[in-house]
């Protein structure tokens, strides 16, 4: 299909209104070869030009500059398509569009078209062409070899999007440490409420989301710093209640140690992704949940009797016992304690 630019308007004008491109080119100030080249498409039309057709023709400014980046806009996707070979659809099926549109994960203006969805994917993620999408964040999606980027990006996105509608009180790094209390009291009375988290996180300096991820990603969560205000992004997969805490938990642990460097970069939580400063989030996170030290005192004691647990909540502990592989997931210890969110009250 022909892309229209204003060039072809403009000579729809003029025809229209029986004018001439000399009589037109002199009440510009430009001269009519100048304005042959604008109607062949062969120059853009600049700033100043811009101003004096909106001045003799009472088109609206707005109007020239929008059809003209449309243009652009749709000459940049095409070029890259070309270039890399592929079809629209191939494009569209990195982002899995079918889902998007599905889910509503964007507000697509017309999902008969692929050009516009791809145009809207796009300007959802703040890009002004193709090539931009993998500069976005690229230290973030890099170090997994099991995660597609173009549903990574989408879902930080949309995280982001989450956090300004949130209103955040000012953070300090003790926050941390009642917000740890807060989930161990909430994993206690076996609670689990994402307003009232949200609430609390954001009460405490910390933007919090819980955001749907998108089928073909491996993502499970991500720590952001926001111009100093630290931003936890979770997705849906966990099912039980420690989970979801432990997840919380490993977030806050790189809200602790690595602040600094979440400033610029996303760090992205994936399934099976294991490298240094995730083992030390996790070491972090599971020590909250249950202290090491006593811990350890559940091993060497043979008596031990989860039913009688009153230190640390007893979803915790079946958490970390069926980790280490002292229970299985299937057992009734497990099933008992680490509960399923759905049957929780909240």
């Amino acid at each position: 299909m022909k892309r229209v630019r204003f060039k072809d308007y403009l000579k729809d004008y003029l025809e229209y209104n029986n004018i001439t491109n000399k009589d037109f080119a002199n009440r510009i100030g430009i001269t009519p070869k100048h304005l042959c080249d604008i109607l062949a498409g062969n120059v853009n039309v600049s700033a100043d030009i811009v101003n004096k057709i909106s001045i003799v023709t009472d088109i609206p400014i707005d109007y020239i500059y929008d059809i003209e980046l449309n243009y652009m806009f749709e000459n940049e996707i095409e070029n890259y398509l070309k270039m890399n070979e592929y079809t629209e659809t191939e494009y569209l099926k990195k982002f899995n569009y079918n889902y998007l549109i599905k889910s509503k994960f964007i507000d697509f203006i017309d999902t008969s078209d692929k050009l516009e969805i791809i145009k809207d994917i796009l300007k959802f993620l703040r890009v002004s062409s193709p090539e931009r999408v993998y500069d976005i964040d690229k230290t973030a999606y890099y170090k997994s070899k099991n995660d597609k980027p173009e549903l990574l990006l989408l879902w930080l996105e949309k995280c982001y999007r989450e956090t300004l509608k949130q209103n955040v009180k000012e953070y300090k790094k003790e926050n941390i440490n009642i917000l740890v209390q807060y989930v161990i009291e909430m994993a206690k009375n076996d609670k689990f409420d994402e307003k009232a988290i949200t609430n609390m996180f954001n009460e405490n300096g910390v933007y919090f989301v819980i955001q749907d991820d998108i089928p073909g990603s491996k993502i499970r969560g991500a720590f952001k710093v926001n111009r100093d205000i630290p931003a936890i992004y979770l997705t849906h997969k966990y099912k039980r209640i420690a989970d979801v805490y432990f997840a919380m938990l490993h977030e806050l642990a790189h809200c602790k140690t690595d602040f600094n460097r979440a400033q610029a970069t996303n760090m992205v939580s994936y399934d099976g992704r294991i490298d240094e400063l995730e083992e030390k989030a996790d070491a972090q996170a599971y020590d909250w949940m249950v202290d090491n030290k006593y811990y350890d005192t559940i091993f060497k004691n043979q008596d031990y009797n989860i039913e009688e647990e009153k230190e640390y909540p007893k979803s915790f502990v079946a958490y970390r016992l069926v980790k280490d592989g002292k229970i299985k997931y299937n057992s009734k210890v497990y099933q008992k304690y680490n509960v399923l969110l759905d049957e929780l009250k909240h």
